[in-house]
């Protein structure tokens, strides 16, 4: 038994080959064009980050970057992401433009139906909303016509009542 040369080649002529198809379609699969997005993100999440970390407190800043996001979105006819009108409804109410953020939460549950309970949530709370930090403050004590009541005795004062008595 020798080493018959004729038949190693056909061998190493077929692992060539196979090594060499393989390459191949590994480099044609990397050259494959990327799926496109589905939806317009651009600054939607750094915008809604910097929201829920209250680093954002620059409400106006936020929305006219969310703004040139619709823009582009339209330029580009792209949709826009889940709960970006949301957000976007949030800062105008935070803003004091309730009519703007009514419309966007409005469209929020038009262009995502399936977020209507929680749009319909946001739209009857939406006064507390645009309260912000006000409506966590109590109202201030309105002056009133009435008599001021007498005042309640303190210690010492009902110590001398007693006495007296």
């Amino acid at each position: 038994m020798t080493n018959n040369p004729v038949k190693v080649r056909p061998q190493a002529f077929a692992r060539t080959a196979r090594i060499l198809a393989v390459a191949a379609l590994a480099l044609l699969g990397a050259c494959a064009q990327q799926p496109k997005n589905m939806y317009s993100w651009q600054s939607y999440q750094p915008s809604v980050y910097a929201y829920l970390k209250d680093d954002g407190a620059d409400y106006a800043a936020q929305s006219l970057a969310m703004q040139k996001n619709i823009e582009t979105a339209r330029a580009t006819n792209m949709q826009l992401p889940p709960g970006f009108r949301a957000h976007l409804g949030m800062l105008y109410l935070k803003l004091g433009e309730g009519d703007k953020g009514l419309e966007q939460l409005e469209g929020e549950k038009a262009a995502f139906p399936e977020s209507k309970p929680f749009m319909d949530f946001l739209l009857r709370n939406a006064s507390k909303i645009a309260g912000g930090a006000e409506a966590a403050m109590p109202p201030a004590p309105e002056p009133s016509t009435a008599p001021a009541a007498k005042p309640a005795p303190t210690s010492t004062n009902a110590q001398a009542a007693k006495q007296g008595a």
